[in-house]
């Protein structure tokens, strides 16, 4: 397998930005002089830790796990947005995966015969007490697919899984399966930014602007160790 050769030197943290404005956040909060990059992705790092984005889908996912693995990262937090299937979230929620089903390609060749994948229980733990000091947030389970616009315009998907998960993304099963099959401890994080099934042109970044600045106070904490 190609690996590229990233003459990066850092501790054994990580946190994965999923979308472009949570990554052009990032690197505008969280100081790191050190820059790398690979297949049209940003590195950001220091000595300590390291952020990197954007990147979208669970192939993707996969190459970058494999890669932070190859560098000694150890623990990873990923941060994205997901589209609700149940009316108990509402646009704007801070929600945390505890379960993901896949319906994405990746985690099957890692994990032929399982369809469900976790978080790592003891970093979730310590993110979400840290977390519930400042914000409120919601947790439950999530479906990622690979195909999402199919997957709203069939309406047979969305009845069939309603009733199952609380919400819809493209990466959180695969990074908790790829992560699990290489031993190193994930969560993640998502903002839910619209409804499964309801077309919108509308910027979702103001309906999460004071959560947003809550959760990178915890992500700092997380790549200084304090937590």
């Amino acid at each position: 397998m190609f690996l590229p050769d990233l003459k990066i030197e850092t501790g054994s943290r990580a946190v994965i930005f999923f979308t472009l404005p949570e990554w052009n956040y990032a690197k505008n909060r969280f100081f790191m002089n050190k820059k790398a990059g690979f297949l049209n992705l940003k590195i950001r790092y220091n000595e300590k830790a390291l952020i990197l984005g954007p990147l979208i889908g669970a192939p993707l996912v996969g190459i970058v796990i494999e890669v932070l693995n190859s560098l000694g990262i150890k623990e990873i937090i990923g941060v994205g947005w997901a589209g609700k299937v149940n009316p108990r979230l509402i646009k704007g929620d801070l929600f945390l995966p505890t379960k993901a089903y896949s319906l994405e390609g990746v985690s099957r060749f890692y994990f032929p015969k399982k369809r469900v994948f976790y978080p790592d229980r003891s970093i979730f733990k310590k993110v979400e007490k840290e977390i519930a000091k400042r914000i409120s947030f919601k947790r439950g389970k999530i479906l990622s697919v690979d195909a999402p616009l199919i997957f709203e315009k069939e309406k047979m998907h969305l009845h069939r899984w309603r009733n199952k998960v609380e919400a819809i993304d493209m990466e959180t099963s695969a990074l908790f399966s790829v992560a699990h099959s290489l031993q190193m401890k994930v969560m993640a994080l998502h903002f839910i930014i619209d409804e499964v099934g309801i077309f919108s042109r509308k910027k979702p970044e103001e309906e999460i602007k004071i959560k947003r600045e809550k959760v990178f106070e915890v992500l700092k904490d997380f790549l200084d160790y304090k937590i």
